[in-house]
């Protein structure tokens, strides 16, 4: 057994130099631009190699494994010296423009790391004291958390508008803010069953918003200019995404955060790859929502810009059309049972949520898109809704069948067993319909041990879905709720560890393999994007998109996964990224 041992350490010495001596040359074969060598390469293939060299040619992998046929007196060379390298990640949900508004004109004030109300109102001074009268103060924060009363913002901010957004989907505004807007008593309430509502005082003003249209001000926020736009998104994609080791982002943003992306792809400046998705619907948030399901035709007015089902290039590619079905979870998602009291910031008896379409009209708006050839990827947080769209992908799917359509859900996390029956149904006709559940289990961070109390429900239930066949696509969805889970090593540490950041263990029994969490944010990620052919895992003929990190995830204890750094990102066979040295 020593002597095997002392064999194998030798074997792959005697390797290491010949590949480093630049004197292998096969004949008939053209050597490669880029060896990668020396490593721990976790492949995510469909046998899970792991191997120790990759080969690329220009922007593709020409061979995994044994390279050295294909080494050259030219071949670059980049000596892993033992460190793991993974396909570059891919986010399969994301908001880049309206990460990049909410990076350059809003206040943190997430809690924590605030302590509560007050230190909210505090940072916000701090903001105030720099702007003149009437200038609105916009705070983003996250999910469920503690906000100051509508008394406290008041008292504290009489001469300006006040914006406090637990999410784009609901906002917390002071009286001025109202005034300004005209939301006070008389301003009609969203239409009975649909998922807006208000949260008004005691006279009446309305105070919270909630998935609702109002008439935000368009000066509210400064509006970027072109050059600053197209800055702001290649920062966000730089330094959010590829520099986390995200090599390709399904995005979700407005046209002229794309047009910006076209041009710094022109410029050559583009950081990472996109898959342009497109958001029809209600205006919640600027730098998101493409355009209205209220005008005429929205799907053939995003065609007549140029943009069609599977068009582009691999840096920029025509991905997906998204409906909103419902809000979210705890307050406004249409759900069978009524809503929790503490499952929320706030609570209103016997509330079921609502949906922003009626059957009909949801059907009709799948089946434009569907029959045109479109992806179709809707966000639907309840169970109610859930079950609305599966009829309205079947009755799509029914009237013009196509053999693969790769239908999405998106946030399918909450699952309600007060009704298993009801449950195990739906989840047989995601199977039988090939529907993707598309779950930010980053989110599982906001939970507290009130939240992931709630009786009767499946929070982000991975073993479960994996279990049944489904690959659950890994995304990260924020728009400023959580702008740092961009890293998708915090995800899968979620997936791993099921923690949230009141360190509650949420579900243990959930908890799925770090492989399948990899997958999550590869070669599922992929596959739910039409991208399997392209990128997701390091095989002959795919991208050369690579990620290198300092720790091997799949050995280290868990409780470390969210600690792996991304020492080098490699896009197109070149380095993109690289992790300044340690001193």
């Amino acid at each position: 057994m020593r002597s095997e041992r002392m064999w194998g350490r030798g074997a792959a010495l005697a390797l290491a130099l010949v590949l480093f001596s630049g004197k292998v040359e096969a004949k008939g074969v053209r050597p490669v631009d880029l060896v990668i060598l020396n490593g721990k390469i976790v492949t995510v293939d469909s046998r899970s190699r792991v191997v120790r060299a990759v080969a690329v040619r220009g922007s593709r992998i020409v061979a995994v494994g044994d390279v050295r046929r294909y080494r050259g007196p030219r071949t670059r060379v980049i000596d892993l010296k033992g460190r793991t390298m993974l396909p570059g990640f891919i986010d399969a949900h994301s908001h880049v423009g309206g990460m990049a508004e909410v990076e350059a004109h809003t206040v943190d004030i997430q809690v924590p790391p605030l302590k509560d109300g007050a230190a909210v109102i505090a940072r916000l001074k701090e903001k105030a004291a720099h702007l003149p009268p009437g200038a609105w103060l916009i705070g983003n924060g996250t999910y469920n958390q503690p906000m100051p009363t509508r008394q406290a913002l008041d008292a504290a901010f009489p001469e300006h508008p006040v914006d406090l957004r637990w999410s784009a989907h609901d906002h917390l505004i002071n009286h001025k803010a109202a005034q300004i807007m005209g939301l006070d008593r008389s301003f009609p309430d969203p239409p009975a069953g649909s998922a807006a509502r208000f949260e008004r005082t005691a006279d009446g003003e309305i105070a919270i918003i909630r998935d609702a249209e109002v008439p935000w001000p368009k000066d509210m926020i400064p509006a970027f200019t072109a050059p600053e736009r197209k800055e702001a998104v290649r920062a966000i994609l730089d330094d959010f995404y590829l520099k986390r080791g995200v090599t390709m982002v399904s995005d979700m943003s407005d046209i002229p955060s794309y047009t910006a992306m076209a041009e710094l792809r022109a410029e050559g400046r583009l950081p990472t790859r996109v898959r342009m998705n497109f958001l029809i619907g209600p205006l919640m948030h600027a730098g998101i929502t493409v355009a209205s399901s209220k005008v005429p035709d929205p799907v053939g007015r995003i065609e007549a810009m140029g943009y069609t089902p599977g068009g582009g290039t691999e840096w920029l590619k025509v991905g997906a059309i998204k409906f909103i079905q419902d809000g979210v979870w705890g307050t406004t998602s249409a759900v069978y049972r009524p809503h929790w009291k503490g499952s929320a910031t706030t609570w209103k008896p016997d509330n079921v949520g609502g949906v922003t379409y009626g059957q009909d009209e949801l059907n009709t708006l799948v089946g434009d898109a569907y029959r045109r050839g479109w992806q179709v990827q809707i966000h639907a947080n309840g169970d109610r809704s859930q079950d609305m769209v599966l009829d309205a992908y079947e009755a799509a799917q029914a009237r013009w069948p196509r053999a693969d359509a790769r239908l999405r859900i998106e946030h399918f996390a909450h699952f309600l067993s007060l009704d298993p029956q009801r449950t195990e149904r739906r989840l047989q006709r995601m199977v039988a319909d090939h529907v993707i559940p598309s779950m930010q289990v980053a989110f599982l961070w906001r939970l507290d041990a009130t939240n992931a109390a709630e009786p009767d429900v499946a929070f982000f239930p991975l073993k479960m879905l994996i279990a049944k066949g489904m690959h659950p696509a890994g995304g990260v969805d924020t728009i400023g709720t959580q702008n740092f889970a961009t890293n998708p090593f915090f995800s899968i540490a979620r997936a791993v560890n099921r923690d949230s950041k009141y360190g509650t263990i949420v579900q243990p029994g959930e908890a799925i393999p770090v492989m399948d969490a990899i997958r999550m944010f590869t070669i599922w990620s992929a596959e739910a994007n039409f991208l399997e052919k392209d990128m997701g895992s390091i095989e002959v003929g795919k991208l050369a998109d690579f990620v290198v990190v300092d720790a091997d995830p799949l050995t280290i204890p868990k409780a470390r996964i969210g600690a792996v750094n991304v020492d080098m990102t490699i896009v197109d066979g070149k380095i993109a990224y690289q992790r300044a040295p340690r001193r």
